[in-house]
């Protein structure tokens, strides 16, 4: 690490990453209004230490809802399955997972399907 003008080492790190466009933290479902929604928080990768595993994940601003289609794609890693590598289960299975593990903040990337719902979700694996 080289210092910079203030006499503050550069980490090599941007501490200020735009919010990712695909990927959300997720903390808890509901089925209020007739339909299934996720309460996630948006973010970004923040910047690891040297003796950490990897960058956290770093929210910002207030959770909001993202409807999501009952018969979505989901892929989870550990701590859902036991697994490293990403294993498809069934919605059902994930929600009852949230239920159990509410406010767990477990990173996912995601797609919109046309009507606008999440049509597929993939846990994004942090050791």
């Amino acid at each position: 690490m080289s210092p910079t003008a203030e006499g503050v080492a550069d980490d090599g790190c941007d501490h200020k990453m735009p919010i990712s466009p695909d990927e959300i933290a997720v903390y808890r479902y509901t089925p209020e209004g007739g339909f299934l929604s996720l309460i996630v928080k948006h973010g970004n990768w923040g910047c690891g230490s040297p003796d950490s595993d990897g960058a956290p994940f770093e929210t910002v601003g207030k959770e909001t809802f993202i409807p999501m289609d009952q018969a979505a794609y989901v892929t989870v890693t550990t701590p859902i399955v036991e697994s490293t590598e990403n294993q498809h289960i069934g919605v059902q299975e994930f929600l009852d997972w949230l239920e159990a593990h509410p406010n767990s903040g477990l990173v996912f990337t995601y797609h919109l399907g046309a009507d606008g719902a999440i049509d597929r979700l993939d846990e994004v694996f942090t050791p």
